[in-house]
Protein backbone atom coordinates (compact mmCIF):
# COMPACT_ATOMS: atom_id res chain seq x y z
CA UNK A 1 0.00 0.00 0.00
CA UNK A 2 3.24 2.05 0.19
CA UNK A 3 3.15 2.83 -3.53
CA UNK A 4 -0.33 3.15 -4.12
CA UNK A 5 -1.99 6.38 -4.88
CA UNK A 6 -5.69 6.53 -5.36
CA UNK A 7 -7.53 9.35 -7.59
CA UNK A 8 -10.87 10.63 -6.94
CA UNK A 9 -13.12 12.24 -9.07
CA UNK A 10 -16.33 12.76 -10.26
CA UNK A 11 -16.02 11.06 -13.92
CA UNK A 12 -13.18 9.59 -15.82
CA UNK A 13 -12.62 10.04 -18.69
CA UNK A 14 -13.55 13.65 -19.74
CA UNK A 15 -12.59 15.28 -22.55
CA UNK A 16 -11.57 18.56 -21.19
CA UNK A 17 -9.64 17.31 -18.00
CA UNK A 18 -6.41 16.54 -19.86
CA UNK A 19 -4.58 17.72 -16.50
CA UNK A 20 -6.13 14.86 -14.95
CA UNK A 21 -5.13 12.22 -17.05
CA UNK A 22 -1.55 13.77 -17.41
CA UNK A 23 -1.25 13.55 -13.17
CA UNK A 24 -2.17 9.78 -13.11
CA UNK A 25 0.46 8.90 -16.08
CA UNK A 26 3.22 10.55 -14.58
CA UNK A 27 2.38 9.49 -10.99
CA UNK A 28 2.70 6.25 -13.02
CA UNK A 29 5.94 7.09 -14.44
CA UNK A 30 7.39 7.52 -10.91
CA UNK A 31 6.29 3.82 -10.03
CA UNK A 32 3.18 4.38 -7.87
CA UNK A 33 0.42 1.90 -8.22
CA UNK A 34 -2.73 3.59 -9.15
CA UNK A 35 -6.70 3.43 -8.71
CA UNK A 36 -9.00 6.07 -10.29
CA UNK A 37 -12.36 6.01 -8.21
CA UNK A 38 -15.55 8.11 -9.81
CA UNK A 39 -19.17 8.52 -9.79
CA UNK A 40 -19.18 8.14 -13.18
CA UNK A 41 -17.54 6.26 -15.80
CA UNK A 42 -17.76 7.37 -19.19
CA UNK A 43 -16.77 5.58 -22.83
CA UNK A 44 -13.01 5.52 -23.56
CA UNK A 45 -13.96 7.62 -26.76
CA UNK A 46 -14.93 10.30 -24.28
CA UNK A 47 -11.11 11.79 -24.01
CA UNK A 48 -8.48 13.77 -26.24
CA UNK A 49 -5.81 11.45 -24.91
CA UNK A 50 -6.70 8.32 -26.33
CA UNK A 51 -3.44 6.70 -26.43
CA UNK A 52 -2.16 7.37 -23.17
CA UNK A 53 -5.60 5.98 -21.77
CA UNK A 54 -5.08 2.34 -24.02
CA UNK A 55 -1.41 2.74 -23.31
CA UNK A 56 -1.49 2.79 -19.36
CA UNK A 57 -4.65 1.13 -19.33
CA UNK A 58 -6.52 3.72 -17.69
CA UNK A 59 -9.98 2.26 -18.04
CA UNK A 60 -8.42 -1.15 -16.43
CA UNK A 61 -7.65 1.03 -13.25
CA UNK A 62 -11.22 2.80 -12.71
CA UNK A 63 -13.47 1.49 -10.32
CA UNK A 64 -17.48 2.83 -9.28
CA UNK A 65 -18.80 2.46 -6.03
CA UNK A 66 -22.55 1.66 -6.25
CA UNK A 67 -24.80 0.34 -3.49
CA UNK A 68 -26.60 -2.66 -4.01
CA UNK A 69 -30.20 -2.97 -4.84
CA UNK A 70 -32.74 -3.06 -1.78
CA UNK A 71 -33.12 -6.93 -2.10
CA UNK A 72 -33.10 -9.92 0.01
CA UNK A 73 -29.89 -10.42 -1.29
CA UNK A 74 -28.50 -7.55 -0.11
CA UNK A 75 -29.35 -7.84 3.44
CA UNK A 76 -27.74 -11.15 3.27
CA UNK A 77 -25.00 -10.02 2.02
CA UNK A 78 -24.17 -7.14 4.31
CA UNK A 79 -24.58 -9.52 7.43
CA UNK A 80 -22.36 -12.07 5.77
CA UNK A 81 -19.53 -8.92 5.56
CA UNK A 82 -20.50 -8.09 9.12
CA UNK A 83 -18.85 -11.56 9.97
CA UNK A 84 -15.35 -9.80 9.64
CA UNK A 85 -14.85 -8.58 13.37
CA UNK A 86 -13.04 -5.47 12.12
CA UNK A 87 -15.50 -4.46 9.66
CA UNK A 88 -18.61 -5.07 12.23
CA UNK A 89 -16.37 -2.55 14.60
CA UNK A 90 -15.95 0.16 12.00
CA UNK A 91 -19.96 -0.68 11.41
CA UNK A 92 -20.56 0.25 14.87
CA UNK A 93 -18.67 3.26 14.67
CA UNK A 94 -19.96 4.72 11.63
CA UNK A 95 -23.90 3.92 13.25
CA UNK A 96 -22.86 5.86 15.69
CA UNK A 97 -21.26 8.98 13.82
CA UNK A 98 -24.21 9.28 11.75
CA UNK A 99 -26.58 8.62 14.51
CA UNK A 100 -28.92 5.80 12.15
CA UNK A 101 -28.07 2.54 10.80
CA UNK A 102 -27.74 1.49 7.62
CA UNK A 103 -26.92 -1.42 5.16
CA UNK A 104 -25.38 1.38 3.13
CA UNK A 105 -22.12 2.01 5.34
CA UNK A 106 -21.49 -1.87 5.14
CA UNK A 107 -21.13 -1.44 1.07
CA UNK A 108 -18.75 1.41 1.40
CA UNK A 109 -16.32 -0.22 3.98
CA UNK A 110 -16.44 -2.88 1.96
CA UNK A 111 -15.51 -1.10 -1.19
CA UNK A 112 -13.18 1.29 0.62
CA UNK A 113 -11.39 -1.98 2.48
CA UNK A 114 -8.86 -2.36 -0.28
CA UNK A 115 -7.71 0.70 -0.04
CA UNK A 116 -7.84 1.62 3.38
CA UNK A 117 -4.27 2.13 3.86
CA UNK A 118 -3.09 3.27 0.62
CA UNK A 119 -0.17 6.22 0.46
CA UNK A 120 -2.73 9.16 -0.39
CA UNK A 121 -5.92 9.94 -2.04
CA UNK A 122 -5.53 12.70 -4.56
CA UNK A 123 -8.80 14.44 -5.29
CA UNK A 124 -9.63 16.71 -8.15
CA UNK A 125 -12.50 18.71 -7.50
CA UNK A 126 -13.71 19.40 -4.09
CA UNK A 127 -17.30 17.71 -5.27
CA UNK A 128 -15.77 14.51 -5.54
CA UNK A 129 -14.56 14.04 -1.37
CA UNK A 130 -17.61 11.95 -0.29
CA UNK A 131 -17.14 9.76 2.01
CA UNK A 132 -13.63 10.47 2.52
CA UNK A 133 -14.66 12.91 5.82
CA UNK A 134 -16.90 9.94 7.18
CA UNK A 135 -14.33 7.01 7.00
CA UNK A 136 -11.23 9.93 8.49
CA UNK A 137 -14.05 10.80 11.57
CA UNK A 138 -14.34 7.06 12.67
CA UNK A 139 -10.73 5.91 11.98
CA UNK A 140 -10.69 3.89 9.38
CA UNK A 141 -9.06 5.64 6.45
CA UNK A 142 -5.52 6.16 7.14
CA UNK A 143 -4.18 7.41 3.70
CA UNK A 144 -2.97 11.26 3.24
CA UNK A 145 -5.44 13.12 1.86
CA UNK A 146 -4.76 15.94 -0.92
CA UNK A 147 -7.96 17.81 -2.42
CA UNK A 148 -6.67 19.92 -5.73
CA UNK A 149 -9.20 22.58 -6.45
CA UNK A 150 -9.91 23.39 -10.08
CA UNK A 151 -11.92 26.41 -10.28
CA UNK A 152 -15.96 25.62 -10.63
CA UNK A 153 -15.82 23.65 -7.47
CA UNK A 154 -14.53 26.96 -5.39
CA UNK A 155 -17.54 28.81 -7.38
CA UNK A 156 -20.04 27.07 -6.33
CA UNK A 157 -19.35 27.32 -2.68
CA UNK A 158 -21.89 28.88 -0.87
CA UNK A 159 -21.68 30.88 2.34
CA UNK A 160 -23.44 29.35 5.52
CA UNK A 161 -23.07 26.55 7.50
CA UNK A 162 -22.33 23.82 4.71
CA UNK A 163 -19.64 25.83 3.77
CA UNK A 164 -18.76 26.36 7.30
CA UNK A 165 -19.15 22.57 8.17
CA UNK A 166 -16.85 22.09 4.66
CA UNK A 167 -13.80 23.90 6.03
CA UNK A 168 -14.17 22.32 9.06
CA UNK A 169 -13.85 19.19 7.89
CA UNK A 170 -11.00 20.35 5.13
CA UNK A 171 -9.21 21.52 8.64
CA UNK A 172 -9.54 18.46 10.20
CA UNK A 173 -9.08 15.58 7.74
CA UNK A 174 -7.31 16.99 4.29
CA UNK A 175 -3.56 17.22 4.97
CA UNK A 176 -3.01 19.41 2.05
CA UNK A 177 -5.22 21.87 -0.46
CA UNK A 178 -3.34 22.47 -4.34
CA UNK A 179 -4.59 25.31 -6.20
CA UNK A 180 -3.37 25.68 -10.14
CA UNK A 181 -3.20 29.93 -9.45
CA UNK A 182 -2.70 32.18 -6.52
CA UNK A 183 -5.94 33.61 -7.84
CA UNK A 184 -7.90 30.21 -6.76
CA UNK A 185 -5.70 30.32 -3.61
CA UNK A 186 -6.99 33.90 -2.52
CA UNK A 187 -10.43 32.98 -3.05
CA UNK A 188 -10.38 30.32 -1.21
CA UNK A 189 -8.61 31.65 1.82
CA UNK A 190 -11.29 34.48 1.25
CA UNK A 191 -13.75 31.94 2.21
CA UNK A 192 -11.91 30.96 5.27
CA UNK A 193 -9.58 28.01 4.21
CA UNK A 194 -6.26 27.60 6.33
CA UNK A 195 -4.09 29.40 3.65
CA UNK A 196 -1.41 27.31 5.98
CA UNK A 197 -2.92 24.21 4.15
CA UNK A 198 -2.40 25.85 0.64
CA UNK A 199 -0.08 25.07 -2.35
CA UNK A 200 -0.14 26.29 -5.60
CA UNK A 201 1.21 23.88 -8.42
CA UNK A 202 0.39 24.84 -11.53
CA UNK A 203 -1.09 22.56 -14.36
CA UNK A 204 1.40 20.97 -16.48
CA UNK A 205 1.52 19.95 -19.97
CA UNK A 206 3.70 17.58 -22.02
CA UNK A 207 6.54 19.54 -23.61
CA UNK A 208 7.35 16.16 -25.61
CA UNK A 209 3.96 17.05 -27.41
CA UNK A 210 3.60 20.24 -27.06
CA UNK A 211 6.66 21.60 -28.81
CA UNK A 212 7.48 23.28 -32.12
CA UNK A 213 11.13 23.60 -33.07
CA UNK A 214 10.27 25.71 -36.58
CA UNK A 215 10.58 29.16 -36.77
CA UNK A 216 7.19 30.87 -36.61
CA UNK A 217 6.08 32.11 -40.22
CA UNK A 218 5.46 35.86 -39.88
CA UNK A 219 5.41 36.40 -43.33
CA UNK A 220 1.88 35.02 -44.13
CA UNK A 221 -0.34 37.00 -46.26
CA UNK A 222 -3.39 35.46 -44.20
CA UNK A 223 -3.28 36.08 -40.84
CA UNK A 224 -4.16 33.17 -38.53
CA UNK A 225 -5.63 33.50 -35.00
CA UNK A 226 -7.27 31.07 -33.06
CA UNK A 227 -9.26 30.09 -29.74
CA UNK A 228 -9.35 27.10 -28.25
CA UNK A 229 -12.09 26.32 -25.23
CA UNK A 230 -15.45 25.29 -24.51
CA UNK A 231 -19.12 27.47 -25.65
CA UNK A 232 -19.93 28.49 -22.34
CA UNK A 233 -20.44 31.98 -21.45
CA UNK A 234 -17.22 32.54 -19.36
CA UNK A 235 -15.09 31.51 -21.87
CA UNK A 236 -16.16 34.60 -23.87
CA UNK A 237 -15.37 33.27 -27.27
CA UNK A 238 -17.99 36.56 -28.42
CA UNK A 239 -15.14 38.97 -27.62
CA UNK A 240 -12.93 37.12 -29.92
CA UNK A 241 -15.23 37.70 -32.31
CA UNK A 242 -15.94 41.21 -32.03
CA UNK A 243 -12.20 42.26 -31.99
CA UNK A 244 -12.09 40.47 -35.38
CA UNK A 245 -14.70 42.20 -36.87
CA UNK A 246 -12.81 45.55 -35.67
CA UNK A 247 -9.64 44.51 -37.45
CA UNK A 248 -10.96 43.56 -40.35
CA UNK A 249 -13.22 46.38 -41.39
CA UNK A 250 -9.49 48.06 -40.87
CA UNK A 251 -9.04 46.05 -44.47
CA UNK A 252 -6.86 43.17 -42.37
CA UNK A 253 -7.07 39.67 -43.99
CA UNK A 254 -7.68 36.99 -41.06
CA UNK A 255 -8.90 33.93 -40.06
CA UNK A 256 -9.89 33.13 -37.01
CA UNK A 257 -10.58 29.60 -36.20
CA UNK A 258 -12.64 28.51 -33.22
CA UNK A 259 -12.30 25.13 -32.09
CA UNK A 260 -14.81 23.23 -29.32
CA UNK A 261 -18.17 22.84 -28.80
CA UNK A 262 -20.92 23.64 -25.64
CA UNK A 263 -24.34 25.39 -25.28
CA UNK A 264 -23.24 28.68 -27.07
CA UNK A 265 -22.72 27.16 -30.07
CA UNK A 266 -25.69 28.49 -31.94
CA UNK A 267 -25.33 32.15 -30.31
CA UNK A 268 -21.81 32.42 -31.32
CA UNK A 269 -22.87 31.16 -34.95
CA UNK A 270 -25.89 33.40 -35.14
CA UNK A 271 -23.51 36.40 -33.82
CA UNK A 272 -21.04 35.45 -36.50
CA UNK A 273 -23.83 35.95 -39.18
CA UNK A 274 -24.80 39.17 -37.77
CA UNK A 275 -21.59 40.74 -38.28
CA UNK A 276 -20.75 38.68 -41.75
CA UNK A 277 -17.89 36.98 -40.55
CA UNK A 278 -19.02 33.45 -42.02
CA UNK A 279 -16.19 34.12 -44.16
CA UNK A 280 -13.40 34.62 -41.38
CA UNK A 281 -14.68 33.26 -38.98
CA UNK A 282 -14.70 29.62 -38.48
CA UNK A 283 -16.41 26.96 -36.08
CA UNK A 284 -13.85 23.78 -36.21
CA UNK A 285 -15.42 21.13 -33.63
CA UNK A 286 -14.62 19.75 -31.03
CA UNK A 287 -11.13 17.62 -31.33
CA UNK A 288 -8.20 15.32 -29.76
CA UNK A 289 -4.62 16.98 -28.68
CA UNK A 290 -3.08 15.70 -32.06
CA UNK A 291 -5.25 17.36 -34.26
CA UNK A 292 -4.81 20.86 -31.91
CA UNK A 293 -1.29 20.43 -31.88
CA UNK A 294 -1.35 20.39 -35.76
CA UNK A 295 -4.38 23.49 -35.97
CA UNK A 296 -1.81 25.42 -33.32
CA UNK A 297 1.35 25.32 -35.34
CA UNK A 298 -0.68 26.27 -38.37
CA UNK A 299 -1.63 29.39 -36.81
CA UNK A 300 -0.09 32.53 -35.50
CA UNK A 301 -1.84 34.25 -32.45
CA UNK A 302 -4.06 32.68 -29.83
CA UNK A 303 -7.01 34.36 -28.11
CA UNK A 304 -7.65 33.91 -24.25
CA UNK A 305 -11.47 35.27 -24.73
CA UNK A 306 -12.23 33.83 -21.37
CA UNK A 307 -13.70 36.52 -18.89
CA UNK A 308 -16.90 35.94 -16.48
CA UNK A 309 -20.48 34.77 -17.10
CA UNK A 310 -23.40 35.99 -15.00
CA UNK A 311 -22.44 34.22 -12.01
CA UNK A 312 -19.12 35.80 -11.95
CA UNK A 313 -17.16 32.56 -12.88
CA UNK A 314 -14.16 33.01 -14.32
CA UNK A 315 -11.37 31.08 -15.74
CA UNK A 316 -8.94 30.21 -12.99
CA UNK A 317 -5.80 28.85 -14.94
CA UNK A 318 -6.14 28.44 -18.58
CA UNK A 319 -4.18 24.88 -19.80
CA UNK A 320 -5.20 26.12 -23.40
CA UNK A 321 -2.45 28.95 -23.06
CA UNK A 322 0.52 26.66 -22.01
CA UNK A 323 -0.14 24.15 -25.38
CA UNK A 324 -0.01 27.60 -27.19
CA UNK A 325 2.97 29.31 -25.79
CA UNK A 326 4.57 25.68 -25.93
CA UNK A 327 3.91 25.91 -29.71
CA UNK A 328 5.25 29.52 -29.95
CA UNK A 329 2.36 31.23 -30.05
CA UNK A 330 2.39 34.43 -28.58
CA UNK A 331 -1.45 35.00 -26.31
CA UNK A 332 -3.68 37.57 -25.62
CA UNK A 333 -6.03 37.53 -23.64
CA UNK A 334 -8.24 39.97 -21.06
CA UNK A 335 -6.75 40.50 -16.86
CA UNK A 336 -9.55 38.01 -15.75
CA UNK A 337 -9.06 35.54 -13.47
CA UNK A 338 -5.94 33.38 -12.68
CA UNK A 339 -5.07 33.16 -16.55
CA UNK A 340 -2.80 36.07 -16.77
CA UNK A 341 -0.59 34.26 -14.29
CA UNK A 342 0.31 31.61 -17.27
CA UNK A 343 1.60 34.61 -19.57
CA UNK A 344 4.85 37.23 -18.97
CA UNK A 345 3.14 40.42 -19.87
CA UNK A 346 4.99 42.06 -22.73
CA UNK A 347 7.04 39.71 -23.33
CA UNK A 348 5.06 36.17 -24.27
CA UNK A 349 2.25 38.09 -24.60
CA UNK A 350 -0.32 40.81 -23.65
CA UNK A 351 -2.92 41.33 -20.94
CA UNK A 352 -5.94 43.95 -21.90
CA UNK A 353 -8.59 45.39 -19.73
CA UNK A 354 -11.30 42.37 -19.15
CA UNK A 355 -13.85 43.30 -21.92
CA UNK A 356 -12.46 45.70 -23.73
CA UNK A 357 -12.45 44.51 -27.51
CA UNK A 358 -10.82 47.50 -28.83
CA UNK A 359 -7.95 47.01 -26.48
CA UNK A 360 -7.66 43.36 -27.53
CA UNK A 361 -7.80 44.26 -31.47
CA UNK A 362 -5.45 46.46 -30.67
CA UNK A 363 -3.03 44.24 -29.31
CA UNK A 364 -3.78 42.31 -32.40
CA UNK A 365 -2.90 44.67 -34.81
CA UNK A 366 0.42 45.48 -32.56
CA UNK A 367 1.69 41.81 -33.50
CA UNK A 368 0.04 41.78 -37.12
CA UNK A 369 2.39 44.93 -38.04
CA UNK A 370 5.63 43.80 -36.19
CA UNK A 371 7.22 40.96 -37.51
CA UNK A 372 10.28 41.19 -35.34
CA UNK A 373 8.17 41.10 -32.15
CA UNK A 374 5.99 38.17 -33.20
CA UNK A 375 8.95 35.82 -33.86
CA UNK A 376 10.75 37.27 -30.56
CA UNK A 377 7.55 36.49 -28.71
CA UNK A 378 6.78 33.44 -30.34
CA UNK A 379 10.48 31.90 -29.15
CA UNK A 380 10.12 33.52 -25.76
CA UNK A 381 6.94 31.47 -25.19
CA UNK A 382 8.23 28.26 -26.10
CA UNK A 383 11.26 28.82 -23.71
CA UNK A 384 8.74 30.15 -20.64
CA UNK A 385 6.82 26.64 -20.87
CA UNK A 386 9.31 24.47 -21.39
CA UNK A 387 11.43 26.11 -18.12
CA UNK A 388 8.24 26.53 -16.17
CA UNK A 389 5.26 24.07 -17.08
CA UNK A 390 5.79 20.32 -17.55
CA UNK A 391 4.44 17.60 -16.02
CA UNK A 392 7.73 16.26 -14.62
CA UNK A 393 7.35 19.52 -11.90
CA UNK A 394 4.00 19.13 -11.54
CA UNK A 395 3.83 15.59 -10.27
CA UNK A 396 7.27 16.10 -8.50
CA UNK A 397 5.57 18.67 -6.54
CA UNK A 398 2.57 15.97 -5.99
CA UNK A 399 4.79 13.75 -5.35
CA UNK A 400 5.97 15.68 -2.19
CA UNK A 401 2.98 16.28 -0.76
CA UNK A 402 1.75 12.40 -1.11
CA UNK A 403 5.07 11.48 1.21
Amino acid sequence: MDKLVVFKTNAFPTISETFIVSNIVETIKKGYEVKIIVDTINPKTNTAQPDLLEQYGLMDKTIKFNQPAQTHTRKIKALYFLLNPLLLYYFIKYSIYKGKKSFDYVFILKFYWKYRSAKAYHVHFATAINPLFDLKEIGFLKSKILVTFHGYDEHGLQKGASLNNLIYNFYNYVDNITTNTNYLKNNLVAKGFDIKKIKVVPIGIDNNFFKNDAIKNTKKQLFKIITVGRFVEFKGQSFGIKAVKLLKDKGYKICYSLVGYGKELNNLEQLVKDLNLEDTVHFMGSKNQTVIKKMLKEHQLFLMTSSRDKTGRRETFGVVSLEAQAMGLPVIGFQSGGFPETVVEGETGFIVEDQNVAAMANAIEKLMLDENLLRTMSEKAKNHILNTYTFEKTTEQYLKLYN
